[in-house]
Formats: C-alpha cells, structure tokens, sequence
C-alpha cells in the first residue's frame, strides 16, 4: 500500500511507535534531572501541537498518488496539464460508479476521487468494493483517496466535476457524469461554474483527514506513555549472567592482529598485515565497570561494598537485568540507591571482556584488563533482608 493511504495509516501508527522511540531515548535521562523543574510537554502528548499540521502535510505531500492495493496499480494523472477531476462516492450506487470507471478508463487526464471509506469501514474493505466495480476494466482509471480536493473545492455532494489547472478552477459543473458532455461544453468555449444538470446525492464516506485529525485529538498521551514503557520492557532482551560462587580474576589480552594493512586516508601505513597491537599500549582504558543482576537484591548490596582499584577512572554500573515489572521506576530506585547512572550490559560488551559470572569488576592492570569476579556477600547474621 502506498500514496495517501499508506501515509494516513502509518501518521496514526507513528504516534504510538514514535512515543515508546522517544521513551527509550529520554524517560530515564529526563527523570534523573534532580532539583530542576520537569518538561510541560513531558505531562502530555508531545506530538499534540503539530499534529494537526503534521496531518495536513502528509495529506498533502501524498494528493494524486494512486491505490496501489488495487490489482497492477492505478495510475496517476498527468502533471502540469489540466485534469478533469471526478468526485464521486458510492452513494451513486454500484452500476452508476462502474459507468464512470468504465467511460474514465484509458484517459489519464481524468481523476476520480473518493472522500474515505464508509463510516466504520476499514481501508481494506473499501478496496474489496472498489476491486467489486473494476472487475474486467482495463487499463485501470486514476482513483484517489484525496479529501483535501473536497476541502478545496468545497464539495459537498456529488458527483461533481472540477477541470483543475494550475490550483484554478476552469469549469465545474454539478449533478454530471458524462465526461463527453463535459468535454463538448469546453469545446463549445464554457467556462467557470455551469450549475447544475442533474441529481445529485449526500456523500457516503466519511472525510478521512478530520478522522485522522480527530484520532490524533483524542489520543491519551499520558496512557500511551505508560503503554509504551510497559512495552518496552517487555520487549527488552537481557544479557543474563550466573552468579559467582567464588572470588576470581582474570586477565584479558586486548590484543588483535590486524588481517590486512591499514591505511590513512593519506595514503600512509597505520598498521601492516599480520602486526599484533595491543591498544592499551597506545592509550588508557580510563574506565572501570561494574556488572551485576539488578533483580538480585544480595548483587545490589555486594556491588555497594564493590569498588575500583584506579580511584581516576571513570565507574560505569552496566547490569545484566531488571525488573521488568518495576520497569523505569525499578530503575530510577536503583539509580538514586547507588548515586550514579545504570546501563543495561549489552552482547558486545559482554562478548568484548569476556565476561561469564556476575557481580564482577572490569578495569585496567598494566597492558592488559582484569575482570574481578565476587561471590555475593552474605547479610550478617540478624540483619534485616
């Protein structure tokens, strides 16, 4: 599906999903702004105030794309040419809409267009109508879903025709959905509104903009805020590591050799095919990380006594899961308990130091990095759990 329907579609979606992005980049960041006052936008839909806008523009950048769901395609009309657009509904009922996609097919400076679906009706039901009428018709005429050209022109009932050119209005006329009548009365030189030759009938679908507009107003961001992070959490995959049962370091070898040579940018050698470099030979790791389970409350107690041999370094607390049920107030606890900020561990790190048992220190000794694991600390005996 492509063109207008897809956009207006994907426009309600991205509120949802465009919600939990921006949760999983922000919330955590957002909450931890201690002593400083909290976002207005971040009590309500931050997508609110331009979402009306954002409607309009999507509407308009997709006007004249044609249904793609419909067998082979439709096509699109032609630019910078008059086009004589059809606005018909299927309040005409089916054998009078099947004349005028039988008399518009071929002619691609013809447009037919449709206000939306029929209240309560999903897309994929009015192109199982449509596909009804188009059966045996080819080549397939130009429909659109388009209801800024019914905003535009003001229509109200149909059918009417409307002769476009350059956003101006050659000739319209009411009540007519012969196309070679319309075509002998502009060769007769007629021009502007004509009036009304015929019957003409209320609209039968529902204007598609105001519903996406009005789906858009009633949208609860608050709620939407709490499904997201409940979804998140969810969703989110642990790098889950077993406890340590005794106390025990290891040492890790940083280094590789590089499988070809390496080249700046200048053309100079950096590194030659086959040389082993260590790079804590040429600069400091300047880090000191602690990994633990933060849904083990004896982890959390042991990684409080835990600390880092380089008092310069700087401490990174990476925990290998939370509690999903907490979810971003478990962590903000967490957070405030231990005065710094938690990272979930993730596979490359893991993969990167070798890391097999949990609680566990990962910092520099010498050229090379030392992970400290630790067995879990006991509570003294009558202490409180």
């Amino acid at each position: 599906m492509s063109g207008f329907i897809m956009l207006a579609t994907l426009l309600i979606q991205t509120v949802a999903h465009g919600e939990e992005d921006w949760l999983a980049r922000s919330q955590h960041i957002l909450d931890r702004l201690e002593g400083q006052p909290r976002p207005a936008w971040l009590d309500s839909n931050p997508y609110q105030a331009e979402a009306n806008g954002q409607a309009m523009d999507l509407v308009n950048a997709s006007k004249s794309k044609a249904l793609a769901a419909m067998p082979d395609g439709l096509a699109t009309q032609p630019q910078g040419k008059p086009v004589r657009v059809v606005f018909v509904s299927f309040s005409l009922g089916g054998p009078v809409l099947k004349g005028i996609f039988q008399e518009a097919s071929g002619q691609e400076d013809v447009l037919l267009v449709f206000r939306g679906p029929k209240p309560r009706q999903k897309l994929p039901g009015f192109f199982a109508d449509l596909k009804v009428l188009l059966k045996d018709i080819e080549p397939l005429p130009n429909i659109v879903i388009d209801p800024t050209r019914f905003q535009r022109w003001k229509v109200t009932t149909v059918p009417e025709i409307v002769v476009e050119a350059q956003g101006r209005a050659l000739v319209r006329v009411k009540g007519v959905t012969s196309l070679d009548w319309l075509k002998s009365r502009q060769n007769a030189g007629r021009q502007g509104d004509l009036g009304r030759f015929g019957e003409v009938y209320d609209i039968a679908e529902i204007d598609l903009l105001e519903a996406i507009k009005s789906r858009l107003a009633t949208l609860d961001g608050p709620r939407m805020r709490q499904q997201a992070m409940a979804r998140f959490w969810e969703k989110r995959q642990f790098e889950v590591l077993p406890a340590s049962r005794e106390d025990r370091d290891r040492l890790i070898d940083l280094t590789v050799t590089a499988p070809r040579d390496l080249v700046a940018p200048n053309g100079n050698l950096i590194i030659r095919a086959g040389h082993a470099v260590n790079p804590l030979d040429q600069m400091a790791f300047g880090l000191c990380l602690i990994v633990f389970d933060a849904t083990q409350k004896a982890q959390v107690d042991t990684v409080k006594q835990m600390s880092c041999r380089d008092k310069n370094s700087r401490v990174l607390y990476l925990a290998t899961q939370l509690s999903r049920e907490n979810g971003w107030e478990g962590l903000k606890s967490l957070e405030t308990m231990l005065d710094a900020p938690v990272y979930l561990l993730t596979p490359d790190v893991r993969q990167r130091f070798q890391l097999q048992q949990v609680p566990a220190v990962v910092e520099q000794a010498g050229n090379r990095i030392v992970v400290r694991e630790r067995k879990v600390l006991k509570p003294a005996v009558g202490a409180r759990s």
